[in-house]
């Protein structure tokens, strides 16, 4: 009988794959990370996880040999649109469309007209870490209306949920964040960032109070208009929350304030528009620490960190980037991560360290100054790609897991995911947009509809064979 380590040594394929999957739900957490090294050679896209580890690691029911799938196909655009979840994700074209000319039947929910348009793609996606619902953000229709934002079950058949609707306004939605406590859902706070061709557009948030049926086949949750401020103008807008969703920090990616509000009022607890707002200029993204405690922004190529209450300047680094897009916080605030451009224009990060100190009382206090590391590049990157180009600007996103760094990043010619070391998880061909679960165990990716008509949207998981990122300063085995 054929053992599983003798199987491991054969030339990596789905079908062998289809094989090993029975015999991987009895491994144990040890045995499942030695196997990890025997799959280490072969692609995310040869380890898809089976429908029944997919329903386990949806419930919460997480098993060892979860963490050796790669990835999972969800559905496409066109499932988003018919609010439905594909029977079959990884079906054709033609059945695809043959679907979409059904209508709608007890068993399922067909397209229809007016229940959500993408017709030029995702411009953002946004995903709790369950990822039992995802929020999709739609590319504006600039003769017509602006891109929808609304909320999708990755699990059952059912309305799609409204969070702003493109016939009220004309922008992009270029930024969705979900506060991480979003239970159940609707989630709690959403808020959608946009370039502004309206002023008053640019920061929205959401309660889940429901308003009945909104006559086009989705659930309308209730939007919160006190306090809401013009903070996107001019120019796309970055959002951040702390782990309870208490409250969320707002900049503007080239230039303007930037602030902490509480996520439920809307009331500025610092920056601007309040006294001090015209220190509180930034230019880039902003990030928030797990507890709140702790606010990051940048200032062209530097990165500042401050007091979210009162504001106060903590420290500040310069990170060697050209521009920095994409911004993240150590979950215990002992670190900092920027994306960005280089010199070069080639896509990087860099890792800042805080360099504590005794506070009289003797107990580790605030940091006061930061220590920046050297920009890191990943080691491959898609053919031509270029780190300042606009859609390298919105795409840009960055997580700092309990086990380090991660950084996505997408462009005309295909996007790129890689760690605090440079090591690539994932590169790609074709441009797309991503978010990460707040909890850093998954990317979630949306094809653009210039290349893919059929805008796949995937998870990939990022605890599996290919391991985690090193932390910073640490070296591979």
């Amino acid at each position: 009988m054929t053992t599983l380590g003798e199987m491991l040594k054969g030339p990596c394929s789905r079908s062998l794959w289809d094989r090993l999957c029975p015999l991987l739900e009895a491994l144990d957490e040890t045995q499942a990370a030695a196997v990890a090294t025997g799959l280490r050679s072969w692609s995310p896209e040869q380890r898809p996880m089976p429908d029944r580890w997919w329903a386990e690691w949806l419930s919460g029911d997480v098993r060892p040999y979860h963490a050796l799938a790669g990835t999972r196909r969800l559905g496409r655009l066109v499932d988003v649109e018919s609010a439905r979840v594909p029977a079959e994700p990884e079906a054709d074209r033609d059945e695809y469309e043959e679907a979409n000319d059904r209508v709608h039947t007890p068993s399922g929910y067909a397209l229809t007209d007016g229940v959500a348009s993408f017709p030029y793609g995702a411009i953002a996606v946004a995903a709790p870490s369950g990822l039992r619902r995802l929020v999709f953000g739609a590319v504006a229709e600039w003769h017509h209306n602006g891109g929808d934002v609304v909320g999708w079950s990755t699990v059952a058949n059912g309305p799609l949920t409204s969070f702003l609707d493109g016939a009220d306004y004309h922008d992009n939605p270029l930024d969705i964040r979900i506060s991480r406590t979003a239970r159940p859902w609707p989630p709690r706070w959403s808020a959608a960032g946009t370039p502004g061709r309206r002023p008053g557009r640019g920061c929205g948030r959401w309660t889940p109070r429901r308003s009945g049926r909104a006559g086009r086949g989705r659930t309308t949750v209730t939007r919160r208009r006190r306090r809401t401020t013009s903070w996107a103008s001019t120019f796309p807008v970055r959002f951040s929350y702390d782990a309870a969703g208490r409250r969320v920090a707002v900049g503007r990616l080239r230039g303007g304030p930037v602030a902490v509000l509480d996520a439920r009022t809307g009331h500025v607890l610092a920056g601007a528009p309040g006294p001090d707002g015209a220190g509180w200029e930034g230019e880039g993204p902003v990030a928030l620490d797990a507890a709140g405690r702790l606010l990051a922004h940048a200032r062209g190529s530097r990165l500042v960190v401050r007091e979210a209450d009162g504001g106060a300047a903590l420290a500040e680094a310069d990170t060697g980037l050209v521009t920095i897009h994409a911004m993240a916080v150590a979950p215990d605030g002992t670190g900092f991560l920027a994306v960005g451009a280089d010199g070069k224009d080639d896509p990087a990060l860099c890792v800042l360290t805080p360099s504590p100190h005794e506070s009289r009382s003797g107990s580790p206090s605030l940091p006061p100054a930061l220590t920046a590391g050297g920009p890191i590049r990943p080691d491959r990157a898609p053919d031509g790609m270029v780190a300042t180009d606009p859609m390298s600007v919105i795409t840009a996103r960055a997580v700092w897991t309990a086990s380090g760094p991660l950084a996505f990043m997408s462009s005309d010619v295909g996007d790129v995911l890689f760690g605090g070391d440079g090591r690539v998880l994932r590169l790609s061909s074709g441009p797309s947009v991503g978010a990460f679960t707040p909890d850093g165990r998954a990317l979630v990716t949306v094809g653009c509809a210039e290349q893919d008509e059929m805008d796949p949207i995937d998870v990939w998981f990022l605890d599996g064979p290919a391991g985690r990122p090193a932390q910073a300063g640490r070296t591979l085995p």
